[in-house]
């Protein structure tokens, strides 16, 4: 059969068969493009998913060493530092589970306490090796990271009380004795002038003695602050010092502000004393907590000493800086 122009028309066969060439030809472009792509799609995947899991580890073991400086300040901060290097240990291993993964090879840290400054460090001595995923295919088989802590400890210069009572500094020296000695003691409101007279810091003459003050509404404690004013209450408990509230701090250190001038309605702070909480008394004419002055340390969020500075009376912030 011939068309119009006298050639041999094509017939539907001839059609197919071009179109499965077609397809062939595009299949092959295809996975050519794809076998072109595949470094690209690796180092993409190597960039995500490896840079995301270094970051991920290096955030965790930045958790253990933040937790091996604090765990060590916290130590110095109560009178006795011990043995770093297994505090530091025990309490990096406690806090970081990136060190425990199979994939992170061991690193090595140099931990030391200068307790002339006050600060803890933890510096890197060999890096941390990160087992790459994608990027192994690469060529890169691992990676490195290195972290860095540092913690300090400084008298308390501000803080919640948890009971409303403060104390003279003549009452506070003869009462606390050697801190850690555990010598026991009783802070009662009706001692008539505890601690005697004594001279003061500034070299002035001073009175012994114990105060309520005023604490937050419904509540039995209060916030202070270094060289703040607050106002006596004249033997007035507040209503949250409850029994079952004073019974909670059984075995806990509580912060006590000391005052070192002479008081009138008002007492000034100038410092913070730790009391470990070992029994009270609620009873009329008899009201007093029991115990003894001891060395405390707790953790703060604020990254900077006080600004400033409180004389040791035993109560210390422990804290993270950047170095």
């Amino acid at each position: 059969m011939r068309g119009l122009s006298g050639r041999p028309a094509r017939g539907h066969a001839g059609t197919v068969r071009g179109r499965f060439a077609l397809l062939r030809e595009e299949r092959g472009g295809i996975a050519v493009m794809l076998a072109l792509l595949m470094p690209i799609l690796f180092g993409a995947a190597a960039i995500g998913i490896d840079t995301a899991a270094v970051w991920s580890a290096r955030q965790q073991v930045q958790t253990g060493a933040d937790a091996a400086v604090i765990a060590v300040a916290t130590d110095c901060a109560r009178g006795n530092c011990g043995d770093i290097k297994k505090t530091a240990e025990d309490a990096f291993w406690a806090n970081d589970e990136a060190a425990k993964l199979s994939d992170l090879g061991p690193g090595e840290g140099w931990i030391s306490a200068n307790t002339g400054t006050r600060k803890v460090s933890a510096t890197q001595k060999k890096d941390w090796v990160v087992n790459h995923f994608f990027a192994a295919a690469l060529g890169y088989d691992t990676g490195t990271l290195a972290v860095s802590s540092y913690a300090r400890w400084a008298p308390t210069a501000k803080a919640r009380v948890e009971i409303p009572l403060a104390i003279s500094y003549c009452a506070y020296r003869q009462l606390a004795g050697t801190l850690g000695s555990k010598t026991p003691v009783q802070l009662a409101e009706t001692a008539p002038s505890p601690g005697g007279a004594c001279t003061g810091p500034a070299g002035q003459s001073l009175n012994g003695g114990i105060s309520l003050f005023a604490a937050d509404a419904g509540s039995c404690a209060t916030r202070t602050v270094l060289n703040g004013t607050y106002s006596m209450t004249l033997g007035t408990l507040a209503g949250g010092c409850t029994n079952a509230y004073l019974a909670s701090l059984i075995g806990r250190d509580v912060t006590i502000p000391v005052w070192a001038e002479e008081p009138g309605a008002t007492f000034r702070v100038y410092g913070y004393a730790a009391f470990r909480v070992t029994g009270f008394s609620l009873t009329a004419g008899d009201r007093k907590l029991q115990g003894y002055f001891t060395r405390s340390a707790r953790q703060i969020d604020d990254p900077t000493p006080p600004a400033t500075p409180a004389p040791d009376l035993g109560a210390n912030d422990v804290f993270l800086t950047k170095d």
